[in-house]
């Protein structure tokens, strides 16, 4: 590839507004009972389309708000989240969307921050700010946008009980807005721009995981800062047959299932479990039920359910 087509990729890549779409964290595409349309629902300006069991992103229609990526339990849909999880660490828990003026870090909209980036910025730096537009008149986000962040940091504080988020309309606090302050937003912007056509990852000390999303990686670092936490998991009740159904419609391969001698196994792996529902939903027998799982167990991989299956014979 050629200077000339690296540069048109990267433009492309830059005037994109669709998230990334992983369609084998996806429970449309997995076949999940009872499937899942939380994107299609979510979107204010009907740029998601569910199409031959996966999710199809209009890329005229979509503002780029990022509502999507917050509801789907997968993490099917995503934006690179380290120039987001940077802008937080530099403006000290501080953040405001685009359409709110002032000084301070800047997102395009606030619907971008999902519960991994709310949970691991409020465990670094305890209360976080941010602003906000008037969502009502807001072409890019609309007026679902507080609401749902209510939702996000609800769901954040799974991973980080102690997270506080104050929400403002306006301003961050703090003084008015220079020329300086305003020429450093600029070129901040630019770089944050340029910044997101790379894959960037959250900027954490642990190394990358092959499968797990960075979403799940965030919630993971803020886990380890907190006391405790309310970490979805799975138990397994008697009646079940080792059947692969499980294992087969689970978006971030939490569960596998492992022979050992004449007996199947079937293990969760905690940290990856969003708590979406799919194996209990499909679960053939129903003996499939979501709990909480204490802050030791989000770090091991745990048996839910040991024996010789049934058809083993067959």
């Amino acid at each position: 590839m050629g200077l000339l087509d690296n540069l048109l990729d990267a433009f492309l890549k830059a005037t994109d507004p669709r998230p990334r779409y992983t369609e084998g964290r996806c429970l449309l595409y997995k076949n999940s009972v009872g499937g899942c349309d939380r994107c299609h629902q979510v979107c204010p300006k009907g740029a998601v389309r569910l199409e031959g069991w996966r999710v199809e992103l209009d890329e005229v229609l979509c503002t780029g708000c990022g509502l999507c990526t917050g509801v789907c339990p997968g993490v099917a849909l995503e934006y690179p989240l380290g120039a987001i999880q940077e802008a937080l660490i530099r403006g000290k828990g501080q953040l405001r969307c685009s359409k709110a003026e002032g000084k301070g870090e800047e997102v395009l909209c606030l619907s971008r921050l999902t519960p991994g980036l709310l949970a691991e910025a409020g465990s670094r730096f305890g209360k976080l700010t941010l602003a906000r537009g008037a969502c009502a008149g807001c072409k890019i986000g609309g007026p679902g946008v507080p609401e749902h962040l209510e939702r996000m940091a609800e769901e954040a504080r799974r991973y980080f009980p102690g997270l506080e988020v104050e929400v403002v309309e306006g301003a961050l606090p703090g003084e008015p807005v220079g020329r300086r302050e305003l020429f450093r937003a600029l070129l901040g912007s630019a770089r944050r721009t340029a910044a997101e056509v790379l894959p960037e990852l959250p900027l954490s000390q642990e190394p990358e995981e092959r499968g797990l999303p960075a979403e799940l990686r965030l919630r993971r670092v803020a886990a380890r800062r907190a006391e405790g936490v309310r970490w979805p998991k799975v138990r397994v009740e008697e009646g079940c047959t080792l059947c692969p159904v499980c294992t087969n419609v689970c978006p971030t391969e939490a569960l596998r299932r492992e022979r050992e001698g004449e007996e199947y196994v079937l293990y969760l792996k905690v940290e990856a479990c969003t708590g979406c529902g799919a194996c209990v939903e499909s679960c053939p027998p129903q003996v499939m039920r979501l709990e909480e799982a204490s802050k030791e167990e989000v770090f091991q991989e745990i048996p839910l359910f040991r024996g010789r299956p049934p058809w083993y014979d067959l």
